[in-house]
């Protein structure tokens, strides 16, 4: 009898642990507004990277700043930006690819209620469609490790006594 119940307090605890995962947080959409305000976010990701618009970079931190909410957020955004600069200038940049890291960034900056789980999957599809369009690896990476501290800088989601294991 002591064995069964010793079983069952087992497979109990298992179940209960197993469970304790952080719950995947709602991802925005955006608006028609942003919508409208993402396709000249992707047009200076465009300029950037072929450097026909030398004022560019200085108009992607903007863009992005604007979406963070936090005063103390925007220099995370900023510095996304910057590294984002670095890591598309040269490459050949067109338009799917600069839709889809236009999406990218304004995530990073307007998920405020993402799981941990999501931002490694948005900084995991960030490396990739870096990597894909040419970027060099080492700028690929920082730009990815910046996903995380604007994510830290943004998020709104308490992180939960379970959520530790």
């Amino acid at each position: 009898m002591r064995s069964v119940l010793r079983v069952v307090l087992v497979a109990v605890t298992l179940v209960s642990v197993t469970a304790c995962r952080q719950a995947d947080g709602p991802v925005p959409t955006p608006s028609a507004e942003t919508q409208e305000e993402l396709v000249d976010v992707a047009r200076d990701l465009q300029y950037i990277a072929s450097g026909s618009d030398p004022a560019a970079p200085e108009y992607l931190e903007a863009d992005l700043r604007k979406y963070a909410r936090r005063e103390s957020a925007r220099p995370a955004a900023e510095e996304l930006a910057r590294r984002t600069s670095a890591a598309v200038t040269g490459l050949m940049l067109g338009d799917q690819d600069a839709q889809r890291l236009t999406h990218n960034l304004w995530l990073s900056v307007a998920a405020r209620d993402i799981s941990e789980r999501q931002v490694e999957g948005l900084q995991s599809d960030m490396q990739a469609l870096l990597l894909s369009m040419g970027a060099p690896q080492d700028r690929a990476e920082l730009v990815v490790a910046q996903v995380g501290e604007v994510q830290r800088a943004v998020s709104d989601r308490p992180r939960r006594w379970y959520e530790l294991f």
